[in-house]
Order: structure tokens, then sequence, then C-alpha cells
């Protein structure tokens, strides 16, 4: 064990590392999705290891290792809730101990970890995501779980982790196809929870339209689908952390399922990155993909190269790594992942390189601090200290 004035002098150290490093600085957060608790939704609860599982941990060694400082955990609301008690504050613990042993092995390694809760904003038939189940705060739908169902998960699955200083809180994976009034009713519901829990750590807020930066301004539904730049700027944060949470995919639907890309980014960026920085807010990329071929390998390093330059983003995660992918042409998982040797090595790795030293622990933040603030950040994770909780 470090002595207090020894760990007082490396976290110091550490937090002007964060502050001085290169010209990459405003990436705070970089990484890559390690999916796989959601997985087999049609199988409830499942079978660990067989229909889901959260993280390989040979594999967090590698990215980490490697560079990387977040990694986003996906999970499903249905196997946190069960159906037989619903959306709220009862979890299967069973369900629960798997999530956060994967989260204390990454964060006990000094990486961030983001839970996200993978359900489109529905809740109550998984099998057929992201379309099937019912609307999360829908009135007309009487098998909807409500807004307050909603809150009420939030508000504990927060309390459970308000003193890891190093989680984030993915509130919600793409809401789509519903009126962008319900997803401003629900995010901030699922906020407010999370600071009445306790809770201080950043927090990130989805949009409509599978929540597509490229489509941020526009109408994304025939239903009340207001362009998410239009509504959600009413979001409110007592702590004022949080980042909006955004997904963009280099394919000529930009669904992320085929393997040819286009040029459209990072140009397609523009609007939403003028938006952001009108109104002082910041975004993470935490979905991203491309195939294995020149034209994806450069529309992929011109976007990380343009957020890069653009303050306004925050951080990034590949999509994606986990241990149940198989030959995923999208997986970048270790010895595994059809992009391991490819699109890692060749493009993600480089960037992360060149982002080191990469901040390590201390308050999940959507701001990059002055030097006081940065310095507290970092002996607040670094000492072992916990949050208020």
């Amino acid at each position: 064990m470090i002595g207090f004035k020894s760990a007082v002098s490396l976290g110091l150290a550490a937090a002007v590392g964060v502050l001085v490093g290169g010209g990459s600085a405003e990436i705070i957060y970089a990484g890559v999705n390690s999916a796989g608790g959601e997985f087999a939704q049609q199988n409830l609860p499942g079978a660990f290891g067989i229909d889901f599982q959260f993280i390989n941990e040979t594999a967090i060694d590698f990215f980490l290792a490697s560079g990387v400082n977040t990694i986003r955990i996906p999970f499903l609301l249905e196997r946190m809730c069960p159906l037989e008690t619903g959306l709220g504050a009862t979890f299967n613990e069973t369900y629960f101990e798997f999530l956060q042993d994967a989260v204390t092995y990454i964060t006990m390694k000094g990486g961030y970890a983001i839970l996200d809760a993978h359900n489109y904003m529905r809740y109550n038939d998984p099998s057929m995501q992201p379309q099937s189940g019912s609307i999360i705060g829908n009135s007309s739908d009487p098998k909807a779980a409500s807004t307050e169902d909603l809150a009420a998960f939030w508000g504990e699955l927060s309390k459970r982790f308000m003193t890891n200083p190093n989680v984030i809180f993915g509130i919600m994976n793409e809401p789509h196809d519903m009126p962008t009034s319900l997803v401003l009713q629900n995010d901030q519901a699922m906020i407010d929870a999370i600071r009445q829990a306790g809770a201080q750590q950043m927090i990130l807020v989805p949009g409509n339209g599978f929540t597509g930066a490229q489509r941020w301004l526009n109408v994304t539904c025939s239903q009340n689908c207001t362009p998410n730049a239009e509504v959600l700027t009413a979001i409110t944060d007592p702590m004022n952390n949080f980042a909006f949470d955004m997904h963009l995919y280099f394919d000529n639907d930009t669904s992320g399922t085929h393997e040819e890309c286009t040029l459209a980014a990072p140009s397609n960026l523009a609007p939403v990155t003028a938006w952001l920085r009108e109104n002082n807010y910041t975004a993470m990329l935490t979905e991203f993909g491309a195939g294995v071929n020149p034209t994806c390998f450069e529309t992929l390093n011109n976007t990380l190269t343009f957020m890069e330059q653009n303050p306004q983003f925050i951080g990034w995660t590949y999509w994606a790594a986990g241990p149940l992918w198989g030959d995923y042409f999208l997986s970048v998982e270790p010895d595994e992942g059809p992009q391991a040797n490819s699109t890692w090595p060749e493009v993600l790795e480089p960037h992360i390189t060149a982002y080191q030293p990469m901040q390590r622990c201390g308050v999940s933040s959507s701001r990059q601090g002055g030097l006081v603030d940065d310095v507290a950040k970092v002996l607040e994770g670094c000492l072992g200290l916990r949050l208020p909780g």
C-alpha cells in the first residue's frame, strides 16, 4: 500500500498528465462496447455464459492495456426487472450481480463503465428488438410501463452505484418512433430520479430517432417525432453533469447492418455539432461501426479526427467487442472478432495511442474543468475515495 503523501504526488502527476496530453485532449473517454448482457432477448431470464454474458475479463485487460479507458456495458431491462414484478425497483439479484461484477472488474482497473439500458425506450417484450415491446410512458397502452416505473428503476440502480465515481449512467439505448415529447418526459424523470438518489456521476441523455447524431435536427417519424434539437433543450440537471448520447453508422441507411460505407460522415455531423456549440452542450458517440474496406477506414478515421477537432464531443465507444459475438462482422473482440486484426490496429488503436495519457479515475464528468477541478477528480478516484453514500 502506498502512503498518503506518495498517493497525492501520483494523483497530481496523473492530473497534470491528463491536462497536458496530446492535441486530442478534448477526448476524455474512448473505448468499446462490450455487448452480450442483452443477447438472446427471447430467452428470459436466460443462462449466463450461454444466452448472455457481459464481459470477457481477458478482453477487458487487453483493451485497458492498449490505452482504452471506457467500456460500455449493455444490459436488458426485462432481465434486471422480471416481467412478474415489472419495471421498477425490484431486481433479479442474480442478473444484477453479474452486471455488478463486470462493472467492478472494469472500474477497479481504472476504467469507466457505462451502464447501458439497451431497451429502445420499451419494456415487456424484447423478443424482436428494436420493434417489440410497449413504449414506456405510453398512457394509451395498458400493457406499458409508466414513466414513474422507469424513474423508480434508475433511482434504485443509481443508488447501488452511487459511490463508484467511475460509473456513467447510459439511461436508455436508442429511443425511436415515439413522440419526442415523451422521450423528453422519460429522460427528465430518469435524471431526476438519479439525482434524488444522491448519485453525482455523468448521465448520457438519448434522443429520438435511434439517437442518431446525423438526424438530430430532423423529423424522424410521422407520429409527433419533433426534431431532438427543438425539444431536448428543455433537459435540466441540477448537477449540470450530462452529455447527449449519440450514435452514428456509416452504411447507406445508417443502420450498421451493411459492410459497405458511404463518405457522408463526418460532414453529416456538422449540423448537430453546431447545435451543441450554440447551446453549450457536449455529446458522446457511444455507438458507431464500419466494415473492413478502404472506404470504411477512411470515413471512420475522418469521423474520429472530426470529434478530436470539435470539443463538443467528449468521447466515443466503438460497436463492438463482447464475448458472445463469434464472427459478427463488426466485432473487435480480441483473438475472435473479424475486426480484431484490422479495424482495431489499423484505425482505432492509433487514435487511442494519441490520446495518452487518458484519465483513469475520478468522478465521471461531461466536461473538462480547470486544473483544480481535474486534480480533485483524479485524487478522488486514485486514492480509492468513494462518493457520498
